[in-house]
């Protein structure tokens, strides 16, 4: 076989550019792997929250003439206590809202993911947002906790 003179060589643009795809690919995989973890751990924290909530709050003098009475500044200033104490898996909680339906709790939190693979890539730290929200109910007196209400949150 005879090889034609204008082939010569051609293989050596082809392999830059397939790696250059394949490690933009692997970067990309990893990024929406770590996004998705962060999420899940958010989502964990923020249930977490909701839960302490509460906890703290289901105190008996909280219940007043068979209602739940809920301090909002108060549920808000424990679900920051629970989602502000660490940064971890690369995310922030930039935002934390609660809001009071009743005898439940809503935690809503925003995080900020700071995503590794192309940050290695492009030199800069790329960012997403990511959000999660639970609901936790304080039960009321003789209230089956599974039966209670859910507002939407």
């Amino acid at each position: 076989m005879s090889r034609r003179r204008g082939e010569r060589g051609s293989v050596l643009l082809l392999v830059p550019a397939i790696a250059l795809v394949a490690v933009s690919l692997a970067a990309l995989v990893l990024d929406l792997d770590y996004l998705y973890v962060a999420k899940a751990e958010l989502e964990n924290r923020v249930e977490a929250a909701a839960a302490a909530a509460v906890d703290q709050l289901s105190a008996a003098q909280l219940y007043q003439d068979s209602q739940v009475a809920i301090d909002p500044a108060l549920a808000q200033a424990i679900a920051r206590g629970q989602l502000g104490q660490a940064a971890t898996h690369g995310y922030r909680v930039d935002a934390v809202n609660t809001a009071i339906e009743g005898n439940s709790i809503c935690v809503r939190a925003t995080a900020r993911v700071s995503l590794p693979a192309f940050g290695a890539l492009l030199g800069a730290t790329p960012a997403s947002w990511i959000q999660a929200r639970s609901i936790a109910t304080l039960p009321a007196p003789g209230q089956d906790p599974a039966g209670a209400p859910l507002p939407w949150c």
